[in-house]
């Protein structure tokens, strides 16, 4: 981990992110991501190598879905994988009212059309949206 992959302050921050075909984006983290990735760094140290390490070295992609199983089925999360955690992360921010191409560039889409799932509403989602405009 270079200090150009995590860049965080208590009050800014960013993560850059190294994906499928050498893809490279650097996206902005929350608060509450900014306090968690500050005290694992005071604990871990800021030595260049992998963030998270396994118990090998670097932790694999087979490693991260096993530490979000883990993680699941401590939360009583079951079945719950990575990809669930992506999907959700885009759902969320278009239902906070996020562009297309703002989740498509957060999510590191290649395409517009493969962002385009997230913008379409279900029936539970259509109810809330009627609910709130026709009190």
């Amino acid at each position: 981990m270079a200090d150009a992959d995590v860049a965080v302050t208590a009050r800014t921050g960013t993560v850059r992110l190294h994906g499928k075909r050498d893809q490279v984006r650097t996206v902005p983290t929350p608060a509450q991501a900014r306090a968690a990735l500050l005290d694992y760094l005071a604990e871990r140290g800021r030595a260049d190598g992998p963030l998270w390490g396994g118990q090998r070295g670097p932790l694999t992609i087979s490693g991260i879905i096993q530490v979000v199983l883990a993680v699941g089925e401590d939360a009583e999360a079951t079945d719950l994988r990575p990809h669930r955690l992506r999907h959700t992360y885009g759902t969320r921010l278009r239902r906070d009212g996020a562009a297309p191409a703002q989740v498509q560039y957060l999510l590191g889409r290649a395409d517009l059309k493969t962002t385009g799932r997230y913008f379409q509403a279900g029936q539970r989602e259509a109810a809330e949206l009627v609910e709130r405009t026709f009190p």
